[in-house]
Parts: structure tokens; C-alpha cells; sequence
């Protein structure tokens, strides 16, 4: 069963949620208490948009383990989708692994301001590939169906606005679904020749470290999963949301909602050493 479980990791990386439900599911016909295979199975079930299927193996896990923080965040997404009376949007994106891993001040993991309700972030995934739109002069998060998900904080899309219209060039995937703490991945992909000596994120100058163990090894990505410890966050003041900010929500139908977000260390050019 062993063998299985990495071809059942590959699969899912590569977005093959049938190939990912039928290994989990052999897995599970041969270890039925393999909790990380039972995991896995909703999460294909899911994905699958087979949501009473994928809660009956979450909640089949947490008749084993009933604080299980993956099985316990799932059955509460599930319900807010089957309320919602909508599916999960399918993740269809191939999750690069080394894609987000930081390089120098080249990617950001960025909290999302006045983000989208708690049922419309259920529909996805992290994991999932976002983009970045520019809304009234504010740099705003949306999911690949034009959903959207959520803002920016002011003072770092600004410097990403500036650095796109100068040639940057950005992917962008979801790494937390949470209504209270919705969390994106910037990573910088392309630098243009005007912004040389210009970083995207100077205020990410360390490592990719989280707390929050992954669906999958070798990613920083929540797969629905409660952190087992709070995050320590990168150092920044509270800020208020701004006008603009609640004035593009109202029009998306977003509620207005005031949240810490991180903030740039300081906003100056830096050259590298």
C-alpha cells in the first residue's frame, strides 16, 4: 500500500482526481485506518464534485480521530458548498512544487483585505491558480472563473502595479481558503530590464517557513488543514481599509471586513548584493 501512496500524491499534484480517488481508494481497501489515504480520497471526491461522497470520508475519519484539523475543515467547507448549493471549483493547474519556494524577495505570501464571503471561497482550492487584476487603482485578487477573491493591501499593490506596468511578470496560486485569514503566493516570473534593480517583495527576504503542515510534502500550500501552531507574522502595523477598497467591495458584493495584513518592510529600491 505503501507504493501506492506516492502515485496518489503524483496524481494529485498533476490535478488527476479520477487517478487520485481509485489509488486512495485502493490504499484504503487494503489499510482502511490509513487516516493521510482517507484524507486524500475526499479531497479527490471533491474535487470530483462528488461533495456527500467526500464527506462521508472525512467524517469517516473523524470517527477515528475526532480532532483530525484536515477532516474537520473539510466537512465545514463541504457544508458551506452544499448549502451554497455549488461544487468546488475543479483545481485543473499542475502545482509546480519548487515553483513558490522564495528566492530573494521574489515571491510573497500576501493576506487578502476585504476578502470574498466564507461560500465563495469554498469553491476553491489551495493550490489554485489566481490572477491579478488593477481596480480603481488597487491591485485585486480573482480566481481563474473571474470570481473575486479578494484585495491586495494598498502599499504592496501599488509596487506591484508599478512593477507590472513596467514589464513584470507574476503567477499567482490560493494558499488558504480561510474567511479569516485568505492568503495568496505571489511569485515573480519574469523581470523586466527597467525594473533591474527593483524587488518585488522586500519585505520577504527570508526563507518560506510556515507551520502549516501540507497536503502534499514538499509544498507550503493548506490543504484545508488547521495549522497546528499560529504563524508568526512578518512585522507591520494593523492598517485601515481604504475608501477605495470598500467602494470596489460593495460593488462585488463583498462585505466590508477590516483585517492585519502584512506589510512591506520598506517600500524603497534595493539592489541586490
Amino acid at each position: 500500500m505503501r507504493a501506492l501512496a506516492e502515485p496518489s500524491i503524483s496524481a494529485a499534484l498533476d490535478s488527476d482526481w479520477q487517478k487520485a480517488a481509485d489509488l486512495n481508494k485502493q490504499i484504503l481497501e487494503g489499510t482502511p485506518d490509513d487516516v493521510e489515504a482517507r484524507n486524500r480520497y475526499g479531497r479527490a471526491l471533491l474535487e470530483l464534485g462528488k461533495l456527500e461522497e467526500a464527506r462521508a470520508a472525512y467524517q469517516e475519519t473523524l470517527k477515528s480521530y475526532p480532532h483530525d484539523p484536515i477532516a474537520l475543515r473539510q466537512v465545514s467547507r463541504i457544508g458551506l458548498l452544499l448549502e451554497d448549493k455549488h461544487k468546488a471549483d475543479t483545481t485543473r493547474s499542475k502545482t509546480q512544487t519548487r515553483l513558490f519556494i522564495e528566492d530573494m524577495g521574489k515571491t510573497g505570501i500576501l493576506r487578502l483585505m476585504n476578502p470574498a464571503p466564507a461560500n465563495v471561497l469554498a469553491r476553491y482550492s489551495p493550490g489554485a491558480e489566481a490572477t491579478l487584476r488593477e481596480q480603481q487603482g488597487l491591485l485585486a485578487v480573482h480566481a481563474r472563473d473571474g470570481m473575486l477573491l479578494g484585495f491586495l493591501d494598498p502599499k504592496v499593490g501599488r509596487r506591484l502595479l508599478e512593477l507590472i506596468n513596467a514589464g513584470n511578470e507574476y503567477v499567482v496560486a490560493i494558499v488558504t481558503n480561510l474567511p479569516n485569514d485568505a492568503r495568496v503566493a505571489i511569485r515573480e516570473t519574469l523581470q523586466s530590464a527597467e525594473n533591474a534593480h527593483r524587488i518585488s517583495f522586500p519585505g520577504h527576504h527570508r526563507p518560506v517557513e510556515t507551520k502549516e503542515r501540507a497536503y502534499i510534502k514538499g509544498t507550503f500550500f493548506r490543504y484545508g488543514e488547521e495549522a497546528e501552531g499560529d504563524e508568526e507574522e512578518e512585522a507591520g502595523d494593523e492598517e485601515e481599509v481604504t475608501p477605495a477598497i470598500a467602494a470596489v467591495a460593495a460593488d462585488e458584493d463583498l462585505t466590508e471586513e477590516r483585517l492585519p495584513v502584512e506589510a512591506d518592510d520598506d517600500d524603497e529600491d534595493e539592489e541586490p548584493d
